[in-house]
């Protein structure tokens, strides 16, 4: 027992000897552990190491108190270390340590950022292109119109040279029937009376045959046109009676005059036992599309001449002339401009070289370039030989909603010079000048007396109508237009409209048949109307997405660029002043961090505990 009490006496000197810093509030703690206290105090960055030193001294206290309970020593309890006078936060130096990598990966992140605005720079850069493209370029426009080029095999040359009928236009013939003709000659009228009979409409069916493709970027044709008369949306049947001039008699008497006497009175002899009368009656479709006429073919009795006459037999089947225009492959801004007339680069009808020039466009398409400024459209007409301009005059909308640019032609383009010096030249190799409102065409007509002017003489002077009744001049049906697509320059709509009239040539053969008229009178006989036909509502649908469609494409495209640049920029600017400020406020967070990690007294068990978390992270 003596012994048992001396080794439990020895345990317990011990176990106060191990705790003795922390078992009597009267004993100070050992100088090593005061100064560590001290020193933890005053440094705020550390106080969680001391927070977990503190707590593993607590447990050791506690199992020492208990050891000492069991063995009967001491009550139990442990005077433990109060740190109660530093009411400070302190922050571990893992804490530290992981603040620092923490700014470091946030520069790995900005890293990302600024891959995203390098991406975001090549989209501006994308963007601020096509803006240039589409808003100082013609690109967009010059690859639309390269669908209009005539290039040998293109599908858009085979639509020109053989069209669907869809597309086919429509000729409307007005004949001006002379109904009181017979009593004005004997004097028993004051005014020849004229009816406007028509419209009779054909549907016009135009290929080209002939087609021969140059080396210059043209392309050489003729026009082939087939008509189909529309009885039920015409005002009259073809077999309808006409009293009519007898063209080729009236004619005759220019051609008669230019013989020597011999042979004058021979042919003046035999033109009247053919055909002695200055106007006859016939029907519709002969006068226009030809019957076998007695004076020509007594003309062609030794010759192979033809014997057939019609005012519009020359227009139905292949033509007799020839045209030679541009392709556009070589400029789009010569496209479809005129470059020969059966062969020859310039008429020889007149005296200027510029009333001779073709450079004008066929009447079924214009040049593009022309269009966009709005310029005067040059039209070439074999029916005139010379070329005729329309002039801009407003925007319209046609079929409800499809955008069109409407040409006419101007009120003098059949002035006399004095009044549009541009025909000076039309007047010089003629024997007449004609009153405003006709041309002397009788070059372009083998010297027969043929003086085209508008329907019903709009715009002339009304000197040359004075002697007849029924003709009223209408500017809204009797003169010429047309409605051009605004891109690509060919009519959608329109009415190109002339009047064949016959100028009487009072000489020996018809003089004392035509007593009552004046020598030089213009004799209207018909006036013709060619239109657009009647669209489909595909074709329509059509038309509408080739104006309004491309332009919504093209706005798009434009005011999208702008946009995107705009956005794309601004973000950038954005994302790189986030950037700088953010990497400012990181390098001040990283760089006061570091300073609080160089002022920690790495303790042993502070670094043990680091290098703990260092694992399990």
């Amino acid at each position: 027992m003596a012994h048992k009490t001396e080794e439990n006496q020895s345990n317990d000197n011990k176990y106060d000897t191990t705790f003795a810093a922390d078992a009597s509030v009267d004993q100070p703690p050992t100088t090593n552990t005061t100064t560590e206290a001290e020193y933890y105090e005053d440094d705020d960055d550390v106080a969680e190491v001391y927070k977990n030193e503190k707590a593993d001294k607590e447990l050791t206290n506690n199992h020492s108190a208990n050891y000492c309970k069991e063995n009967g020593k001491g009550n139990g309890n442990i005077v433990k270390y109060n740190r109660s006078d530093s009411g400070k936060k302190t922050q571990s130096l893992f804490e530290i340590v992981y603040e620092i990598i923490r700014e470091k990966e946030q520069r790995t992140k900005e890293m990302g950022t600024l891959i995203l605005l390098g991406g975001m720079t090549i989209l501006f850069l994308m963007s601020l292109t096509g803006l240039f493209v589409m808003w100082f370029t013609q690109y967009y426009n010059n690859k639309m119109l390269e669908n209009l080029i005539l290039a040998k095999d293109s599908e858009t040359a085979k639509s020109w040279i053989n069209p669907n009928p869809k597309y086919d236009t429509l000729l409307k013939v007005h004949i001006f029937n002379y109904t009181n003709i017979h009593d004005y000659l004997h004097y028993k009228a004051d005014k020849i009376k004229v009816e406007d009979l028509g419209p009779l409409i054909y549907k016009e069916h135009t290929t080209k045959v002939n087609v021969v493709y140059n080396d210059n970027h043209t392309v050489t044709f003729r026009d082939h046109r087939s008509y189909q008369f529309l009885r039920n949306r015409s005002t009259h049947d073809e077999n309808v009676k006409i009293l009519v001039p007898n063209v080729p008699f009236l004619a005759a008497s220019v051609q008669v005059d230019k013989m020597n006497s011999f042979k004058r009175r021979f042919s003046i002899s035999a033109i009247r036992s053919a055909s002695g009368n200055p106007f006859y009656t016939l029907k519709a479709r002969d006068y226009l599309w030809g019957y076998k006429d007695p004076i020509l073919s007594m003309k062609n009795t030794f010759s192979s001449g033809d014997s057939r006459f019609g005012l519009l037999k020359n227009r139905n089947g292949t033509s007799v002339d020839s045209l030679q225009i541009n392709t556009g492959e070589d400029d789009i801004r010569k496209f479809s401009t005129i470059t020969q007339f059966n062969g020859k680069p310039l008429l020889d009808y007149w005296t200027d070289d510029e009333c001779n020039r073709i450079d004008g466009s066929d009447p079924s398409m214009f040049p593009p370039h022309v269009v966009e400024t709005r310029e005067p459209l040059n039209v070439f007409l074999q029916v005139l030989c010379r070329k005729i301009p329309l002039q801009f005059e407003k925007e319209v909308t046609i079929y409800d909603n499809i955008d069109a640019l409407r040409y006419r032609t101007p009120l003098n383009v059949f002035s006399r010079p004095e009044e549009n010096p541009n025909n000076q030249c039309y007047c010089q190799n003629t024997t007449r000048c004609m009153p405003s409102g006709v041309i002397n065409a009788t070059k372009c007509y083998d010297d027969a007396p043929i003086y085209p002017s508008f329907p019903h003489f709009f715009s002339g002077d009304p000197a040359i109508y004075k002697d007849f009744e029924g003709i009223e001049p209408k500017q809204e049906i009797h003169q010429t237009y047309a409605d051009v697509h605004p891109r690509f320059a060919f009519p959608i709509s329109g009415a190109s409209r002339i009047q064949i009239n016959l100028a009487l040539h009072k000489g020996e053969l018809v003089r004392d048949k035509v007593k009552r008229f004046a020598d030089g009178t213009i004799l209207p006989l018909i006036w013709i109307e060619i239109t657009s036909g009647d669209f489909t509502p595909e074709v329509i649908d059509t038309l509408y997405a080739s104006t309004f469609g491309l332009n919504l494409i093209e706005y798009s495209l434009k005011y999208g660029t702008l946009l995107m640049s705009i956005v794309s920029f601004s973000l950038i600017v954005a994302g790189f002043y986030y950037l700088a400020k953010r990497r400012e406020l990181t390098n001040d967070k990283i760089l006061s961090a570091e300073l609080r990690a160089l002022s920690v007294d790495l303790s042993p068990m502070a670094l043990s505990q680091l290098q703990q978390q260092q694992q399990h992270a």
